[in-house]
């Protein structure tokens, strides 16, 4: 259930971003007229989310698919992690110009325009979630993953709300690195359990007893080792965070008693 709160939360919290950044941006350009077409965008996200959200879970029935879909999803995980938190810091500015060439359009490409960036971007989140889930879905329980799912989307609606009444006081850029510390995590833990399945697979070129064996303690939630692992995924995100505060902090109070 861990794993899945913090996948929930995370992407529906950097979706949520993108959305409020290009509705701020629409309001204060004074294009009222372009937020439906951003609506819209969501509502077919949405569906492209849930339905490959659908097909990956239904795929990953066999410990091949299982590997196979863990290995592919740590890889892209891990690569689109790292280009969001390289990122983070020129987000807002990012979202602001590509809307802004979007709107610039004339009749309808500017509608046309804004609501494919609008799915572009969200369905990006939605299907990064869904190949994550699905890549675990064969090793936790549906019942799990789906309290999971919901408490991760009440802490986005939360930090929404905080967002929105006070976003002048959150660290945009620390957000993206303590939750990209989480997905880098778990896309290790991803890739390890991608081998661990595949070399359970007899019959085939993956197939390894000796590695099998080996992974276990990693993998498996029923260990020791395994529960360590799961339960670092937020240990160490939340650890990068304090320092990043005191941090933040103490260098205000350098900078306050230098001004004295």
């Amino acid at each position: 259930m861990l794993e899945t709160l913090l996948i929930t939360f995370r992407e529906g919290l950097e979706a949520f971003l993108i959305v409020a950044i290009t509705l701020a941006y629409l309001t204060k350009t004074g294009r009222h007229d372009l937020k439906t077409p951003v609506f819209a965008g969501i509502a077919v996200a949405l569906l492209i989310s849930a339905t490959t959200g659908w097909h990956i879970a239904a795929l990953a029935d066999t410990p091949l698919m299982e590997g196979i879909l863990a290995l592919v999803a740590g890889v892209l995980v891990a690569s689109m992690t790292y280009y969001m938190m390289t990122t983070a810091h020129k987000i807002k500015t990012h979202i602001g110009e590509t809307v802004e060439r979007h709107a610039a359009k004339a009749g309808k490409g500017a509608i046309i325009g804004v609501f494919l960036f609008t799915v572009v971007m969200i369905a990006r989140e939605g299907m990064e979630t869904a190949l994550m889930l699905g890549a675990i879905s064969g090793k936790t329980d549906g019942s799990s993953m789906m309290a999971g799912a919901a408490l991760g989307l009440g802490l986005t609606a939360f930090i929404g709300y905080l967002w929105a009444s006070q976003s002048h006081k959150i660290n945009l850029k620390a957000f993206m690195q303590v939750t990209g510390i989480f997905l880098f995590l778990f896309a290790v833990h991803l890739f390890l359990y991608g081998i661990y399945e595949l070399t359970e697979v007899e019959g085939t070129i993956f197939y390894n007893d000796a590695v099998h064996q080996a992974m276990k303690p990693w993998v498996s939630s029923k260990t020791l080792f395994g529960q360590l692992t799961i339960y670092g995924l937020l240990v160490v995100p939340c650890a990068w965070l304090m320092i990043a505060y005191v941090k933040d902090k103490f260098f205000k109070h350098e900078e306050f008693i230098a001004a004295e």
